[in-house]
């Protein structure tokens, strides 16, 4: 089973340990591997992972774990690396092609994000969701079809919030159900879903990122 968040946090770990200096959005990164990691587990939801599990993976004590939490640097690169990864998630949805049970394990990952990243990605890919429905509304009117762009957006986005809605719904759900309606009035009948559990896919990831070798090694500045 492919994660992508743990793709995007490999790629970037990768980055970070190449000797030349690390920035993200534009500041360098001067904290230690560990701290790095941890700022990086922080893009799921809180009581994802035990305290000892973000130890274990940091090389970090309990009162280090602790301590950032109120660290105001550190808390910036949280938040700066949850801006570059809703970035980077929501360019690969509208971008890719995914198989219907791709766009499970995606919606599944989605639901294991902290609750401000997952606005983060959901709002901006709403928008052009809503966006994508009137336009496709008025070309139905007119009796003609989005451009093929378009229409690919609207069919990667609908599937993705579709496998999102089925495994809990929200406050989305009624655009959602509005863009499959008038989608399949247009195009026919979307591909149904094999959507995972939530927890064994969470159990799924925690076991990949213990043996991708995702763990501290030392704990020097960068």
């Amino acid at each position: 089973m492919k994660f992508y968040s743990l793709e995007w946090i490999s790629e970037v770990l990768k980055e970070y340990k190449k000797d030349t200096p690390f920035f993200v959005e534009e500041k360098e990164v001067v904290f230690s591997e560990g701290h790095f990691i941890f700022a990086l587990l922080h893009l799921f939801k809180k009581g994802l992972f035990s305290e000892k599990e973000l130890s274990r993976l940091t090389g970090l004590s309990l009162n280090e774990l602790e301590k950032q939490k109120s660290e105001f640097d550190f808390m910036y690169l949280v938040d700066a690396l949850r801006k570059e990864f809703a970035l980077w998630i929501r360019e690969l949805i509208l971008a890719r092609d995914f198989s219907p049970a791709e766009y499970g394990v995606l919606a599944g990952e989605f639901h294991l994000f902290e609750e401000q990243l997952r606005k983060q990605i959901q709002i901006p890919l709403l928008d052009k969701l809503k966006k994508l429905v009137l336009d496709l509304e008025e070309a139905l009117e007119k009796k003609e079809e989005l451009k093929p762009d378009a229409k690919k957006r609207f069919k990667r986005l609908l599937l993705f919030f579709s496998a999102v809605e089925s495994i809990e719904k929200s406050r989305c759900e009624r655009l959602v159900n509005r863009a499959k309606k008038l989608y399949e009035k247009a195009y026919g009948s979307l591909s149904l879903f094999k959507l995972p559990e939530v927890e064994k896919l969470l159990s799924e990831l925690k076991l990949q990122l213990s043996k991708t070798g995702f763990k501290a090694e030392e704990q020097n500045g960068h």
